[in-house]
């Protein structure tokens, strides 16, 4: 009998009393706010940078690092998802001087990553630009730039000489996400001025 009273008793009880065990509750306002606008960059995307730093293939050593700018900003839909002048970095993979016999210096560069939304996303096939075209010998990742022609980068005496805002294209290695700034999400909003709830 007691047993019977017992289970009469919980089915009688107030919905509260009935509280899910992992603690989520069916309150509607406290129901998880909707996801922010964001932009989605695919990998592969194009990205033009310059490489910010001088480098020869006299004092450059294979290790060495140097900094990379985008200078024209990645565009979603039209639209800016990362504006120009972000940082990135880029690696010396080898570096030969000149030598006996008019062997010509030689400078192989790869385009490391690009900051965007404080995360450092990886870049692949750096490629050197000249007189807008790519002018480089591309192996997986990786720019040779043995001859004259392209801008900023000379060679005197053999040796190969980049000098600040050599221009380059690289590739992102892996999709990214960057939120929508609140400046894109107004002009986005139909202009309401005027109108009465």
């Amino acid at each position: 009998m007691k047993r019977v009273l017992l289970a009469a008793a919980l089915l009688c009880a107030p919905a509260s009393f009935a509280v899910a065990q992992d603690g989520a509750s069916a309150d509607p306002s406290a129901a998880p706010a909707p996801a922010a606008p964001s932009f989605r960059i695919p990998a592969g995307v194009t990205v033009h940078v310059e490489i910010v730093d001088p480098l020869s293939s006299r004092t450059s050593q294979r290790g060495d690092t140097f900094a990379l700018r985008l200078v024209e900003p990645i565009l979603v839909n039209n639209e800016v998802a990362v504006p120009a002048g972000a940082v990135g970095g880029g690696e010396v993979i080898d570096a030969q001087r000149s030598g006996i016999g008019g062997r010509q210096g030689q400078l192989i560069l790869a385009g490391r990553f690009l900051e965007i939304n404080g995360e450092r996303v990886r870049l692949r096939g750096m490629q050197i630009l000249g007189n807008g075209e790519d002018r480089s010998a591309t192996s997986t990742g990786v720019s040779m730039i043995p001859y004259v022609g392209v801008v900023g980068v000379f060679i005197q005496g053999g040796e190969i000489e980049f000098q600040h805002g050599v221009r380059a294209t690289a590739r992102l290695a892996t999709e990214v996400i960057v939120p929508q700034a609140p400046a894109a999400l107004a002009e986005a909003e139909p202009n309401v001025e005027g109108e009465t709830p």
